[in-house]
């Protein structure tokens, strides 16, 4: 019987809309979500990321990059498992996220969302990362996981629309948009469909990550994506070459082709000279897999998941519409061209008005984050298109539409936008959730249930088994720490070795004096192990520590932790603006001032966003003084509109606690600001308000 073990990481997208119309910031949230996660669920402190946990259920939660939280399911030897793994983590998120709003006022609106990209102009992306483990080398796997990357995404597909088109371009895969190379060592930047970073978190075995796939919200879109490339793994690792013959000329374009093909007919370059289409290269590792289960003794899953990828092929072959109610996809395509009838828009038509409206933003140098509805618009009555209009008109008029045709589609993007936004929101507001609810779609999988026992409970497979059951044990007030390969106690200065992915036994051996100092064991658990490092952890975490302590209300807590930070030289302009966010909320405004004008005088640097951010208080302050502020303002402007400077900013609490002193109007437009230095979206928002308008940004003095 073939070995296997796999999981899937969730990144999820957080937003938050405060009673008043304010946005509440996406960092302010995601640590909410943390504090309440360590009160609330049984769990140990994850020794790999500050304020991270794994989870009695084997599952690890924390923030990625800081400002999103992310679950990792356990390890799981079935796909089955999986999906029921992914679907109790959203509840978990899910019951965290209603938590906050609950303990905030009321008309407090928390969307929790397992989107792929943001369509607000910032054009971010959240990964669904896959690992899957495997035993030969990561070179010899490489040419059979490729092809088949590029082209499950025909059933893999979240659906949606191109974050970096200023037209209305819908597609299989958004996330495929965000992937630029074929191989890459970054799960970050530089996105590539092969990810060769080596981290096998456990022995003999090496572990294949995944990160060009999507977040899906079908059951049926899940189950395959994980137990048909589970398969792919099997059989490359077992030698039995599922691709030997169908290799993608180009990897990188042929993804772009699978992804904005919603025929799935399009001819892919293969480098023996021919072409197949996605379904026909799918189809060669479907007859490969079905062979391999006959004589390789695979998984007791094999087959049924070879039963339901043949069924999805042949639909899309030969009859796609039947599956307009069971895959992520082609349930977003009907719900879009029914969106569209009901607009007067003839969605048939919409790449004709696609193709003008982006040859028309090219033709006007219209920056990709920018809508382009606006200066389209005065581009027309300007005449400044010149004889590009002309020949864009008879493009128009020979498919029997005009410029209010165009117009219509731009004015309803927003539209389109928000409704696929709404789609993937967890709980009973999101679109896909009401849908099932409802009893419309058939996207489940026979087995795929019992959700709330996997929120409580690990799988009954491998190490994760035994992971949950001591968290459950451990979990309390016992220092304990927790990691993918180990579990150590601090009070009796022993560790629980989980590095064998199949290991049942609870084998316990003690912490040496050598591992201490040779730096065994991450950040803040050196400072258990070794009492000569009591409280010298990294300034990273010192200040994610302040951060948590000023989002939970401890002031006092916070500000040392800063001050260690700044004693350290620390990032000193960054640090002075979080302490002064800190004193504001203890009503030491002097000291406040104080720190923004040490942070204007060890300004130098830092990155972009750290300089709106100082200007910030600065007229922040000329606010509460009764000053003009408009220069001030000017300079941010001039700022953000030169580059990029947004960087999501918690400092909505300090504004609403001053906002009594501000007043109505004033604290508004601070909000909103801070708002746009939190992301490009906001600049839309802010640009709609009078003293932002005025401010004159081009005659601003440089910072």
């Amino acid at each position: 019987m073939v070995e296997s073990l796999f999981g899937g990481e969730t990144e999820y997208a957080v937003m938050g809309l405060s009673p008043h119309g304010s946005k509440i910031g996406t960092e302010e949230i995601a640590h909410s979500m943390l504090q309440r996660g360590r009160r609330r669920l049984v769990h140990l402190r994850d020794m790999g990321s500050p304020g991270g946990m794994f989870l009695a259920n084997s599952s690890r939660l924390y923030l990625d990059c800081g400002t999103h939280p992310e679950l990792a399911t356990p390890e799981c030897s079935d796909p089955t498992d999986v999906v029921r793994y992914i679907e109790a983590g959203h509840m978990i998120l899910s019951g965290l996220a209603s938590a906050i709003e609950s303990e905030k006022p009321a008309g407090t609106e928390i969307l929790l969302l397992r989107n792929n990209v943001d369509l607000s102009g910032s054009q971010s992306t959240w990964g669904c990362h896959e690992s899957y483990m495997h035993r030969k080398s990561r070179d010899a796997l490489r040419p059979h996981l490729i092809p088949h990357l590029v082209t499950r995404v025909i059933y893999t597909g979240a659906g949606g629309f191109n974050p970096f088109s200023h037209a209305l371009e819908f597609m299989l895969s958004p996330r495929a948009s965000h992937i630029h190379l074929e191989d890459t060592e970054s799960s970050t930047s530089e996105r590539g469909i092969w990810h060769s970073k080596t981290e096998p978190l456990c022995v003999n075995y090496q572990r294949l990550h995944v990160l060009c796939g999507e977040s899906e919200c079908s059951h049926t879109a899940m189950w395959l994506k994980f137990g048909v490339t589970a398969l792919v793994v099997a059989m490359a690792d077992a030698g039995f070459e599922p691709a030997r013959e169908t290799q993608l000329e180009a990897p990188v374009a042929a993804l772009r082709t699978v992804a904005t093909d919603v025929s799935c007919t399009a001819r892919l370059e293969t480098t023996d000279g021919d072409s197949r289409t996605a379904i026909a290269i799918q189809r060669i590792y479907l007859e490969r897999a079905e062979t391999f289960v006959e004589d390789q003794g695979a998984p007791r899953w094999a087959s049924a998941v070879c039963a339901r990828w043949r069924e999805v092929l042949d639909s899309l072959e030969s009859n796609p519409g039947s599956l307009g109610k069971t895959l992520d996809w082609r349930i977003k395509l009907a719900l879009y061209e029914e969106h569209a009838r009901k607009l007067g828009i003839q969605w048939e038509a919409i790449p004709v008005l696609n193709r003008v409206i982006d040859e028309s933003c090219a033709a006007l140098l219209v920056p990709s984050d920018v809508e382009p509805a606006l200066p389209l618009a005065q581009s027309l009555r300007s005449r400044r298109l010149g004889n590009e209009v002309g020949r864009l008109e008879s493009l128009l008029s020979s498919h029997g539409l005009g410029w209010d045709d165009v117009g219509t589609l731009l004015q309803s993007r927003g539209q389109f936008f928000e409704l696929d936004t709404r789609f993937s929101q967890l709980g009973p507001k999101g679109v896909f959730s009401a849908l099932d609810e409802a009893g419309v779609l058939d996207h489940r999988v026979p087995g795929i249930d019992n959700f709330e026992q996997a929120m409580e409970h690990p799988p009954a497979a491998g190490r994760a088994m035994l992971r949950g059951k001591v968290i459950r044990r451990l979990a309390g007030p016992q220092d304990c720490r927790c990691d993918w390969q180990r579990i150590v106690d601090l009070k009796e200065l022993k560790q629980l070795d989980l590095s064998n992915p199949f290991t049942q036994d609870e084998l316990w051996k003690p912490v040496t004096e050598a591992e201490a100092h040779a730096g065994v064991f991450p950040g803040d658990l050196q400072d258990w192990v070794d009492p000569t490092h009591a409280g010298m952890f990294s300034s990273i975490g010192c200040r994610q520590r302040a951060l948590e302590c000023y989002l939970s209300g401890d002031y006092s807590a916070a500000e040392g932790l800063l001050r260690e930070c700044a004693a350290a030289g620390f990032e000193l302009a960054s640090t002075h603006c979080h302490l002064a966010r800190t004193l504001m909320m203890q009503d030491r405004e002097q000291d406040a001032r104080g720190e923004i004008r040490r942070a204007r005088a060890s300004y130098g640097g830092e990155p972009p966003y750290v300089g709106p951010r100082i200007l910030f208080f600065e007229c922040l302050f000329a606010m509460l003084d009764g000053a003009d502020g408009s220069h001030i303002v000017a300079q941010i402007k001039s700022r953000l509109l030169q580059s990029n400077a947004h960087l999501d900013w918690s400092i909505g609490p300090t504004l609403d606690h001053l906002r009594g002193r501000l007043g109505a109007q004033k604290h508004r437009f601070l909000c909103t600001m801070a708002d746009a230095l939190s992301t490009p979206a906001g600049l839309r928002r802010v640009s709609r308000l009078r003293l932002w308008r005025n401010a004159d940004s081009s005659s601003s003095v440089p910072f």
